[in-house]
């Protein structure tokens, strides 16, 4: 018998190569991880931003209202008998004098107050100063009418687990001390 068979067939490597990561996987876990870093300076910047607010009483805040023009801060007070509820920019507003022993301000707190808002319960907000005197001013009994008002949109009614007994009043606006 001759080999006739013909030329030998072409052989085939069949040892497994090294696995590449396709190119397309890498970009998307680094597009991933662009993403997620971004998301947290986004949020980081964020609360730093709120937390670098300045908080100051209304006796403060009117002292340095020059000082503080326009930027926001926040400021604590004790609201006063007689709020008005009126429209504002489309919404509701509360408005309102707010003060720290003998010094007073007027207030226009954009939206919704707090739950446990009510007047004699001290409350934080978050706004700035505004030249000019609101329509509703005219209803409030002991107005500051200084020609600024503080324009808020943040309210927190501010309180502790003191609780007075029967009887026992907050010392009332005028009276420093």
């Amino acid at each position: 018998m001759t080999d006739d068979a013909g030329p030998e067939p072409p052989s085939f490597d069949l040892t497994p190569r090294p696995a590449r990561p396709a190119s397309g996987t890498r970009r998307g876990a680094l597009t991933l991880l662009l993403l997620l870093v971004g998301g947290m300076v986004f949020v980081l910047l964020r609360t730093l931003g709120d937390a670098s607010l300045f908080f100051y009483d209304v006796a403060e805040a009117v002292e340095l209202r020059s000082e503080l023009g326009d930027g926001r801060f926040r400021v604590v007070g004790t609201p006063q008998p007689g709020l008005v509820v009126t429209e504002s920019d489309g919404g509701s507003a509360v408005v309102f004098t707010l003060c720290a022993g003998d010094v007073l301000a007027d207030v226009v707190h954009q939206g919704d107050p707090a739950e446990l808002f009510q007047p004699g319960v001290p409350v934080v907000l978050q706004g700035a100063w505004t030249a000019g005197r609101p329509t509703a001013l005219d209803g409030l009994s002991n107005a500051a009418g200084d020609g600024w008002y503080l324009r808020t949109d943040h309210m927190v009614v501010k309180h502790d687990n003191d609780y007075r007994a029967d009887g026992a009043e907050l010392a009332p606006c005028g009276a420093a001390g």
